[in-house]
């Protein structure tokens, strides 16, 4: 007789920034180490507090008062612009700029008054009209094209204008090439059939120069009544700021000859002035509040303050009243400590929020773990937190860190706690530093019980990251179970053990019969909830009857399954790193090498070596893996051992085989469901297609300090210097 049984492979997972909802499962994915920082400010002499055995650190570290964290920057090694944010402040709003010499207030806003500000640049002028409501329509039905849709109010030759125009474009080609698809939308065309549309652009001339708003409007209202286009900016300057009157808004210099050559003939005596590029100035306008946007911001009416920043230096502060915090719109409607900085960069808005150290170290501590958590662990979070800013430099240029897990997660005010505070103050000053200076403390959410090496992640050796037992079982404490199950119509998957309860009645193999309590209740491929990377295969009603053979945890950061995967998903991204690509199906994949952790190094696929960049790539490779700590299971082969000890391989490709079961009936193998138990009463399903469930442990790429692990130790009763040591081998925790 022939004895069946199930090959299992192994593989590990993802580089991925995917993450759990959980805080505290925040993935560090960092692949580089970061060249060592060596001026950031003063340097101070430090005082080791670390353990007596571990290595002398160095003596001096970088000193940093105030973080910069981008929130909206293109700096080449991260991109993230925005057309445009929206910024309030609940205690008022100051706007000032931020230039060699400048001083004095822009703007000032009241409280919970809107400012939404963009770079002055090119943009499209869709259509005018004087019906604000058919405005607004249109750029309801151009939302889709997600674009920065702006509605200007002007006063022309004394009646009230509505202007749509979208944007920004770095140039006027882009912007032309823009015009032309828009202008084939049918609610456009519909609309602007009798209007000509253009591309406007950052080109203006300059009337004027005055000492307030409200002298340089008056010139803007006489240039408004002859025809003309005229809004009034600010000027940085010496000490207080100008204000004057930009007029026209073209695309190249002849547009802007002509418009100057029009102009002082309806206006004679009027002088106008260049605006060179360099020329930092904040033009105003007045916007209507579009329908999507919620509700009127100013004053209670449908309009708000627009300003567009213009000259390639320009930097502009808002500054909250008050010490308070500065909402945010596009960004979560997340409120900020200190100030935020509008500046322009590699022609993309950039939006800067610049605060002192320690308070930024409080939102990630509070961002990354959570408010229950043992004040230990928040202290180990925030010497690691501490020591990975002063690290980085200006490493985006303009900006030291993002807000995102590229770094470290910072949410601004949202979600602080007490206890962070504690834990910041309660370690002021202190950071990880080896023999070369700072180290770069890299930390993630779960090490799946044991941390990595870094040539398991990396390929090279770093020092202070060694392999070490991590108690991250944690994670999976309270998470229900999934049951798996089949359906008389051979439909399998997942389905919460909430929504099923046994009947009592066993199917012919033994197996239990459930039924579904619930009505629409979705099945799955693996056992968590995720409608958009797990969405439900199919779902089950009240009284709907199934066999259960196999159930699982729900996928958390320290145990969770992926898949199962078709072929012909992975092999698009196996070939990227196959020497020689599978041109026909992809029938195996199977771990070939682990680490000392037992993190996956090596898989092959149809028996060629995949080559990533990284051992962790291959969690990219294999759909954003958690963790590199897995293992392979195929749906669709098994291995079957004879009497004789022959053993042969059966994959949906192989010759058929059959069957005898215990009434000595013959039956064909292929294309059939098999249940197939092991010898530790463990069902596997196999069937006649080729798919891979990817099983594992951990959450992140495994150097450095696990966050779940942190609290483990520090339930255990280890206080942060100890926890540090254990993550980060053979440094000092020293203090200024």
């Amino acid at each position: 007789m022939w004895k069946l049984s199930v090959r299992r492979n192994t593989l590990n997972c993802c580089l991925h920034k995917k993450q759990e909802k959980n805080k505290s499962t925040r993935c560090r994915s960092k692949m580089l180490l970061l060249a060592c920082l060596t001026a950031v400010g003063m340097s101070l002499p430090l005082a080791a507090t670390g353990p007596a055995h571990t290595a002398t650190a160095a003596a001096v570290v970088p000193k940093l008062d105030a973080i910069r964290v981008a929130l909206f920057v293109d700096s080449g090694k991260y991109k993230a612009p925005a057309p445009a944010v929206t910024l309030s402040s609940e205690q008022g709003l100051q706007v000032s700029f931020r230039g060699h010499g400048s001083s004095g207030t822009v703007l000032s806003l009241g409280s919970n008054q809107a400012l939404k500000s963009s770079l002055d640049s090119y943009r499209i002028r869709l259509w005018e009209h004087t019906d604000a409501g058919r405005v607004k329509d249109l750029a309801q039905k151009l939302k889709a094209a997600k674009l920065d849709i702006v509605l200007t109010q002007r006063t022309k030759q004394g009646g009230v204008s509505y202007e749509v125009s979208a944007g920004p474009y770095a140039a006027k080609q882009a912007a032309a090439a823009a015009l032309s698809e828009l202008s084939a939308l049918p609610a456009v065309a519909d609309v602007a059939k009798d209007y000509r549309s253009s591309v406007t652009g950052p080109l203006h001339w300059r009337a004027g120069a005055y000492a307030s708003v409200e002298e340089a409007a008056a010139q803007a209202a006489i240039i408004e009544r002859a025809g003309f286009e005229a809004d009034v900016a600010a000027f940085e300057a010496a000490g207080a700021p100008e204000y004057g009157v930009l007029v026209a808004s073209a695309a190249d210099q002849a547009e802007l000859d002509a418009v100057k050559q029009q102009l002082t003939a309806a206006i004679p005596g009027l002088a106008l002035q260049p605006v060179p590029r360099e020329q930092s100035y904040a033009l105003f306008l007045t916007e209507l509040v579009q329908a999507q946007e919620g509700a009127p911001s100013n004053g209670g009416d449908d309009t708000r303050q627009r300003l567009m920043l213009g000259g390639t230096n320009a930097k502009l502060q808002m500054s909250p009243a008050s010490s308070g915090t500065i909402k945010v719109l596009e960004r979560y409607e997340r409120s900020y400590r200190g100030t935020l900085e509008l500046s322009q960069l590699n022609g993309e808005m950039a939006l800067i929020n610049e605060l002192p150290l320690e308070e930024y170290l409080v939102s990630v501590v509070s961002a990354e773990l959570n408010e229950n958590w043992p004040l230990e662990a928040l202290k180990a979070q925030a010497v690691a937190a501490r020591t990975y800013a002063l690290k980085q430099g200006l490493k985006y240029q303009i900006a030291h860190v993002t807000d995102t897990t590229l770094d470290q997660v910072y949410k601004g005010v949202e979600l602080e706690f007490p206890s962070a505070v504690t834990a910041v103050t309660a370690t002021q000053g202190e950071v990880l530093a080896d023999q070369a200076g700072l180290i770069t403390p890299l930390f993630y959410s779960n090490a799946g019980g044991m941390t990595a090496e870094s040539t398991e992640v990396w390929g090279n050796r770093v020092s202070y990251f060694k392999s070490a037992e991590s108690p991250d079982e944690g994670a999976q404490q309270g998470k229900a179970v999934w049951y798996r199950i089949v359906l008389p119509n051979g439909s399998t998957g997942y389905i919460h053990s909430t929504y099923a309860k046994d009947t009592g009645d066993k199917n012919n193999a033994g197996f239990s019969v459930y039924e579904a309590t619930d009505t629409g209740v979705a099945v799955r491929s693996a056992p968590y909830v995720d409608n958009a990377a797990n969405p439900a295969l199919f779902k089950v009603n009240i009284g709907d009857r199934f066999v259960v053979f196999d159930q699982a945890v729900e996928s958390n950061a320290y145990s969770w399954l992926r898949g199962p995967y078709e072929g012909d998903q992975l092999k698009d991204k196996i070939n990227a790193v196959l020497e020689q690509p599978i041109t026909g199906s992809l029938e195996r994949l199977e771990v070939s090498a682990k680490g000392v952790s037992g993190r996956v190094t090596e898989v092959q696929a149809n028996g060629q070596v995949l080559k990533p960049a990284s051992p962790d790539a291959l969690r990219t490779v294999f759909n954003s893996l958690p963790s590199t700590r897995f293992e392979i299971e195929e749906t669709g082969s098994y291995t079957v051992l004879g009497a004789d000890g022959v053993v042969r391989s059966q994959t949906p490709a192989s010759p058929r085989i059959s069957i005898v079961d215990g009434s000595g009936q013959a039956k064909d193998a292929a294309g059939e469901q098999l249940f197939i138990m092991d010898g530790n009463s463990k069902v596997k399903m196999k069937d006649g297609t080729t798919r891979f469930i990817f099983k594992g442990s951990g959450f992140g790429h495994g150097l450095g300090m696990s966050q779940w692990g942190a609290r483990g130790l520090a339930e255990r009763g280890y206080d942060y210097k100890k926890i540090l040591e254990t993550y980060y081998h053979g440094v000092s925790i020293i203090k200024e």
